[in-house]
């Protein structure tokens, strides 16, 4: 009986040890894989020079930090839509969609089955970002990739120091001047695609920041769109945390 019990733990602990070890060597093959993306086809974004002495100044323009060669990017897969980066975070990594919200939930833009999955964008928004409200998924790792950050926004301190992130597409570059973040159930009234009336959208804006775990002073407007970056959390039972941010378009 004791050696039938001393096997049981041994096998336990060996596929608890497998399992660790997969679990980590996923990490591993997505961090690689995300890093080599971004070395290959983003670079920082050069500034603007000043104007030459008795020149005029023009008015400045704000630029993207990055650059993305799309073109090369979607040589390899067509269906890589954007690019999200948030200064000083992990957050470097292309958004893709494909018609539905299951493949890239465990697969890399390479196609590769990967839990870390892709940040992908809802597959029933325009890809540009041009809807009034773009649904962005991301996954929480543990070991703090994907969106796993967006977490730290509950935290009221953490907004001042991370108040935007950029999203570029083939088209157009943003800025994401986020507004509200909130802990929120999967079917909540924040992954509301479009609205019926203006009104709808400006009592949907101020809701989410009546909810928000931070205070903002970006204001929006009938005119502009936003965006929802969301996430999985743990207060409850299939818990989501998203950031609402207006889409700001800049060079």
């Amino acid at each position: 009986m004791l050696v039938l019990l001393c096997v049981v733990l041994l096998c336990v602990f060996g596929f608890s040890a497998f399992k660790i070890i997969s679990t980590l060597r996923g990490y591993k093959i997505a961090e690689d894989n995300y890093n080599a993306l971004s070395q290959q086809f983003v670079t920082a974004s050069t500034p603007k020079p000043s104007a030459a002495p008795g020149e005029e100044q023009e008015e400045p323009v704000e630029v993207s930090p990055i650059n993305v060669d799309f073109a090369a990017l979607q040589a390899q897969n067509p269906e890589a839509a954007g690019w999200i980066y948030s200064p000083n975070t992990v957050i470097n990594y292309p958004i893709a969609q494909t018609e539905d919200n299951f493949t890239y939930l465990d697969h890399l833009l390479s196609g590769e089955v990967n839990a870390n999955g892709t940040i992908f964008i809802d597959c029933q928004n325009a890809k540009d970002f041009s809807d009034k409200n773009t649904l962005v998924y991301g996954h929480n790792m543990n070991d703090g990739s994907m969106f796993a950050s967006l977490r730290n926004y509950r935290d009221a301190a953490y907004y001042p120091e991370h108040p935007c992130l950029y999203i570029s597409t083939p088209e157009k570059n943003f800025r994401l001047d986020l507004f509200a973040g909130l802990v929120t159930e999967p079917d909540s009234f924040v992954y509301a695609r479009y609205f019926d009336e203006d009104e709808q959208f400006l009592a949907y804006v101020e809701s989410a920041k009546a909810e928000s775990t931070f205070q903002s002073d970006v204001e929006v407007g009938i005119e502009d769109k936003i965006c929802v970056l969301s996430t999985c959390t743990y207060e409850f039972n299939n818990a989501r945390y998203v950031v609402i941010g207006k889409l700001v378009e800049i060079q």
